[in-house]
């Protein structure tokens, strides 16, 4: 066979297994890191996508609404969809955020992502990306990607004309069949009566601001639950 019949026979043959080997996956994911922030996208077979996007500064309530109106209108990305964390007191850096969304976006490929010990990593072409926790090992997870968001008003007494109305995000991610991320906003803890019951908590996620530990917010989170089927 003439050695350009056997290349372009080969290049083929390459293409075609790396297509397959995407139809076969679970799950195609992207990774990218862009100045303050970082980003981890996954997409099940389905087209269903959860991004984990993450800055080493404060990410306040403007801060998340913003990016996440941008990336509704620029990748029609739900808001439920997008988990928002920071750490730290200087403000998040919005366009370093978008950047790292856009570019994790843009660099999809078969992944395989997995679950146990507090940890939720995807491995991309071999290589550990956390997403929740440290890169560990734990059980490979299968299935598609739910997720519900919710903003809720907490229980108040009378207020005055000038007082301001607060809201508080609260998040469930379902990954598969194995795994619920669920977010709250600052120094959040995971009331009581959900622990043991396979779910990841997320704080600092979509607002700087902790909510009180009120029903109406232990509410929301059993809704956000019961809508990605927890």
């Amino acid at each position: 066979m003439p050695r350009k019949s056997s290349r372009r026979l080969a290049g083929c043959i390459a293409i075609e297994l790396l297509r397959l080997s995407a139809a076969a996956a679970d799950f195609q994911a992207g990774f990218a890191e862009t100045g303050s922030a970082k980003a981890v996208v996954l997409q099940d077979r389905h087209g269903a996508r959860a991004v984990f996007a993450e800055s080493d500064g404060e990410v306040t309530q403007a801060v998340a609404d913003f990016v996440a109106a941008r990336l509704l209108q620029t990748y029609e990305l739900p808001r439920p969809s997008l988990l928002l964390r920071g750490a730290g007191a200087r403000p998040a850096n919005s366009e370093d955020l978008l950047t790292a969304v856009a570019a994790a976006m843009g660099k999809l490929e078969p992944a395989e992502v997995r679950f146990g010990g507090g940890s939720l990593s995807v491995r991309i072409a071999g290589r550990c990306r956390p997403i929740v926790g440290p890169c560990a090992g734990g059980d490979v997870v299968r299935g598609p990607i739910r997720a519900a968001f919710r903003m809720t008003e907490p229980a108040h007494g009378l207020l005055q004309r000038s007082d301001p109305l607060r809201n508080y995000p609260v998040q469930a991610i379902a990954i598969g069949r194995s795994v619920v991320v669920v977010a709250a906003g600052g120094a959040s803890v995971l009331p009581a009566e959900f622990a043991g019951k396979g779910l990841l908590f997320v704080p600092h996620a979509n607002d700087s601001e902790t909510p009180p530990d009120d029903p109406r917010i232990r509410d929301a989170i059993r809704q956000v639950l019961a809508r990605v089927g927890k």
